[in-house]
């Protein structure tokens, strides 16, 4: 039998309280999306073959896949007979439901379609109701004349998860064609990602830097990195021996100096004290931070400096004790904090 797009009676039939039923539980959610008609068995005798299909089984609990199968007809009475219903439980397995065996009326009708009575039960267990099936006195075989498909067919309602999981996301799932729940929400592997206590995004995979330091991409995950750069203070010309000098730069972040380096661009051994203040902009110089030294040599180097300098801040190197230089560069190395 042909899917029939709603429950459809022609002229003369009997609209039944299982029309009526299979219609209001439609408002309700109940009814078949595709498949589940209803046809005689291969080789005729006393049951029914329901093709697999889905239906909606309810607005809160969603589609459920009937897998099919045959449904055994219970044995006709001697003399009376009756209409049982087929239908498909809010879980998808298959029933039926035995009517009352109960005299024909009116009595000049043979087709039971248009038969007062035998009539449905009134007591059709819930779920999706799909086919009439008249069960004539004395049967002994069900054919399609005798099977009515009354389902109400609708469209498909997203199903929502059933169950509420704190910390974890509903997903749609292409195979199942509903939502699932969930995705696990949090800051550790495989979650998706969540504000911390803070209300910060957290980075994942990373562990907590220090101050200052910046992520920079790795050759396969990121990382931290500390930030450096390097202030150089030139003086000299590379022609006349130095007399002496001062340059101040403003430093625009928050940062310390950790290492210096000073060396005679000409490669001329002389000796140069360079003398380094830390002082905020339109201030006084104030007292030395500290000083380099080249002593009869062309370089000098110091590392495992720490002198805080404030965001905005001036480095001042001022030059003297000069033998023989020409052209002097001190080079300041600073990381950010």
């Amino acid at each position: 039998m042909a899917n029939v797009g709603s429950v459809q009676t022609a002229k003369g039939q009997q609209f039944t309280s299982a029309h009526v039923l299979s219609q209001s539980r439609a408002g309700l959610g109940f009814y078949v999306l595709s498949g589940c008609d209803c046809n005689q068995a291969g080789t005729p005798g006393m049951s029914v073959v329901v093709d697999a299909g889905y239906v909606q089984a309810g607005f809160g609990l969603g589609r459920k896949t009937v897998s099919g199968g045959t449904v055994t007809v219970a044995t006709a009475d001697a003399t009376l007979p009756r209409l049982d219903v087929i239908y498909i439980d809010a879980t998808g397995a298959l029933g039926i439901y035995a009517g009352t065996p109960t005299a024909i009326s009116p009595s000049s009708k043979t087709d039971f379609k248009e038969m007062a009575t035998p009539a449905p039960g009134t007591s059709i267990p819930s779920g999706v109701i799909i086919a009439l099936v008249y069960v004539a006195a004395g049967a002994t075989t069900i054919l399609n004349a005798s099977i009515n498909d009354i389902a109400t067919y609708g469209p498909y309602v997203v199903e929502s998860p059933t169950t509420t999981t704190s910390g974890k996301v509903p997903y749609w799932s292409a195979t199942a064609k509903t939502l699932s729940d969930g995705y696990s929400v949090g800051t550790t592997a495989n979650c998706l990602l969540q504000l911390d206590g803070s209300a910060k995004v957290a980075v994942a995979n990373i562990a907590n830097g220090t101050q200052g330091q910046t992520i920079i991409q790795g050759a396969s995950n990121p990382g931290w990195s500390t930030r450096t750069f390097d202030v150089a203070f030139p003086f000299g010309n590379g022609t006349s021996v130095i007399t002496g000098g001062t340059q101040e730069y403003r430093i625009p972040i928050a940062a310390k100096v950790v290492a210096a380096r000073v060396w005679e661009v000409g490669l001329t051994s002389s000796s140069v004290t360079c003398t380094l203040y830390n002082h905020a902009i339109g201030a006084a110089k104030g007292s030395a931070a500290d000083t380099f030294t080249i002593s009869s040599a062309t370089y000098y180097e110091e590392t495992g400096l720490n002198i805080t300098v404030a965001l905005g801040n001036i480095l001042r190197i001022e030059l003297s004790s000069i033998t023989a230089a020409t052209q002097i560069v001190c080079s300041l190395t600073l990381e950010a904090t």
